[in-house]
């Protein structure tokens, strides 16, 4: 047989397929579904399913997938799933939690500024490396969605008022032994027409009933009458519980119960009063996977 005849055809089996391959990929019409998997304290698994409308009768493989925030590897490919001849391509991302949440710390102490990098080592045809490294810049305020307000009561036989706890914003403060550590800046109104000392205040943060941090004072302050004042309250966050709240927010169905029981201590007429002044509750409720699911219907058009 003719040796040019021979690697002609094969040209012209490859281009044929090289043909298909971009038909198939632009007609293939995908739909992808993506779904929380198996949830514990150490692990989140994003599970992604796609379905073709056709076979791309490509072979490939993906070696290594992983996402890092701020350096560290938060979520990495434990599972990819798919065939040349098949349509259903399937995948698992494990999310590590704890380097979640010591990625969201090292977030903070960069003033909020922190670089999103994806890192993706594949394989076409078994044997040409397709490598990728995509990195987002990220800067948003997180600490800007605290904020704690509470009414003022009637104390000591209606004879005095607590003062109304008016806004709640928060600074980092770094770590300690194990805490993040915020700072809380709680700005007091004091309805009274005389004015109030304030010593401690403290409170205690839950989440779906665990505990996750709590703050305390021992500055003191008076409000004027008819007037302002801001206490600086040092918060403390355990770090080490917040895997497990994470893991209970995706099993309840990206819903979660916080509170925060707060508590002031004021003087009046030479006596001290310990009131509670607030037990701020509130039902968080996120929709991640929505999101995800829109942004990938997005990317596909």
């Amino acid at each position: 047989m003719n040796l040019k005849l021979i690697i002609l055809g094969v040209i012209l089996i490859i281009i044929a397929w090289i043909g298909y391959v971009a038909y198939a990929a632009y007609t293939a019409s995908p739909t992808i579904n993506a779904q929380w998997g198996y949830v514990d304290e150490k692990t989140t698994e994003i599970w992604i399913d796609a379905r073709l409308s056709k076979p791309l009768l490509v072979p490939a493989s993906v070696e290594n997938l992983t996402i890092e925030f701020m350096g560290i590897p938060v979520a990495r490919v434990a599972r990819f799933d798919y065939s040349a001849t098949s349509t259903d391509v399937s995948m698992a991302l494990a999310i590590d939690n704890q380097n979640l949440v010591n990625s969201l710390v090292r977030y903070l102490d960069n003033g909020q500024r922190g670089t999103v990098l994806i890192l993706l080592r594949s394989k076409l045809l078994g044997v040409i490396p397709i490598n990728a490294d995509i990195k987002e810049e990220i800067s948003e305020n997180v600490l800007a969605y605290l904020n704690f307000t509470a009414e003022s009561k009637e104390i000591a036989n209606g004879l005095v008022k607590t003062p109304e706890l008016v806004e709640t914003t928060f600074d980092w403060a770094g770590e300690e032994d194990g805490k993040a550590v915020l700072v809380a800046h709680m700005k007091f109104y004091n309805p009274n027409g005389f004015p109030i000392p304030v010593g401690n205040v403290s409170f205690d943060a839950y989440a779906n009933d665990i505990k996750i941090g709590h703050g305390k004072t021992v500055n003191r302050i008076t409000i004027p009458a008819k007037g302002y004042a801001t206490l600086d309250v040092e918060t403390y966050i355990i770090e080490d519980a917040l895997p497990k709240v994470w893991a209970t927010h995706i099993k309840n169905g990206e819903v979660s119960k916080v509170r925060a029981d707060i508590f002031l201590d004021i003087e009046f007429m030479g006596q001290e009063y310990r009131a509670k002044l607030v037990s701020y509750e509130e039902t968080v409720q996120t929709d991640i996977m929505g999101e995800l699911n829109s942004m990938l219907d997005d990317m596909i058009g």
